[in-house]
């Protein structure tokens, strides 16, 4: 799976360095440079964003201790992303990291593994209503997306039931059942075989989260999502600088359906190739325009870089 999404990888980079040929250097840097001092707006939001889903993260924690502030969570989300987004572990190697070190914060390690993993289910969840928010809204933004609608609603579907089965299944002991399913037909990994008592005592935790603290899942839900919002305060903020503003409601339609895109290039670290594709084509369902779209994709590409490079650093210093 590694050599496959290397392979992936290469072959969405050629592509991405295709779409910056046919735009032109020139007309990309004239955008670029049309940005100006206003540079370090572009980084606030994801800032605003990832301190929000630290908060939701500190609602799903049950009682951690004293030094398990939010500010730290913010600099452990910043680094798990990170390796999420740039290693090709589909978006889970980064979950590794959070919990391995909480555990050295002194939560036990099932707690913090379960904590990982119900916030990204929530996560999950609150992605799902804002695709469908965007869906909802795009047909006001771009009437010509009628014919469209269909694939968008299948893709977003296979999401949400994606979603939907992950996070029911945390509150049916997958770990302990898949343990001794795999147990009876022989197939039990040998590095598994010592950690049954870990794996039952991680879906205790899963389990006892959904029904003993259902408001603080409820929570959590709702700071998610309204990250997602932030995100589309990022794309209103981007095209006011690239001179070309947009309304509120097409920045969150055209940010949502963009997510839809990237969600579904999970496999390829840092979904490249495959979250400019979506942006352009966006951009010209929406008449914004190919040149416009690139500049846009650029834009978040270069925000990315900063954040990314900024958890990596994290991750360095934590080892």
């Amino acid at each position: 799976m590694r050599i496959i999404n290397l392979v992936l990888l290469c072959i969405a980079a050629i592509f991405f360095v295709w779409i910056l040929n046919e735009v032109g250097w020139d007309i990309l840097g004239h955008y670029l440079w049309q940005v100006g001092w206003y540079w370090p707006l572009l980084l606030l939001p994801y800032g605003v964003v990832n301190w929000i889903e630290s908060w939701s993260w500190k609602y799903i924690l049950i009682n951690p201790p004293a030094k398990i502030t939010v500010g730290r969570l913010f600099w452990l989300r910043l680094g798990g992303e990170s390796l999420n987004q740039l290693t090709p572990t589909a978006s889970l190697g980064g979950e590794l990291f959070k919990a391995s070190r909480l555990q050295t914060d002194g939560v036990p390690l099932e707690v913090a593994s379960a904590s990982v993993v119900i916030a990204k289910g929530i996560l999950v969840m609150s992605l799902v209503l804002y695709i469908f928010t965007g869906l909802a809204l795009a047909p006001i933004y771009l009437p010509e997306v009628a014919k469209h609608m269909l694939f968008l609603c299948l893709a977003a579907a296979g999401l949400a039931a994606a979603g939907i089965i992950f996070v029911v299944v945390q509150r049916r002991g997958p770990c302990g059942n898949s343990f001794r399913f795999l147990d009876r037909r022989g197939w039990l990994p040998h590095f598994l075989r010592d950690q049954e008592c870990f794996l039952e005592d991680l879906d205790t935790a899963m389990s006892q989260f959904y029904r003993q603290y259902p408001s603080r899942a409820l929570v959590a839900f709702s700071l998610f999502f309204l990250s997602w919002l932030l995100h589309a305060v990022e794309v209103y903020l981007m095209f006011w600088l690239l001179g070309h503003p947009i309304s509120w409601g097409l920045a969150v339609c055209l940010d949502s359906l963009a997510m839809l895109f990237t969600a579904l290039g999970f496999f390829i670290p840092a979904a490249m190739g495959v979250q400019e594709g979506g942006n352009i084509l966006l951009a010209l369902g929406f008449n914004l325009g190919f040149t416009l779209g690139a500049a846009f994709s650029i834009l978040r590409r270069i925000r990315e870089a900063f954040w990314l490079s900024l958890g990596l650093v994290v991750v360095w210093r934590e080892k």
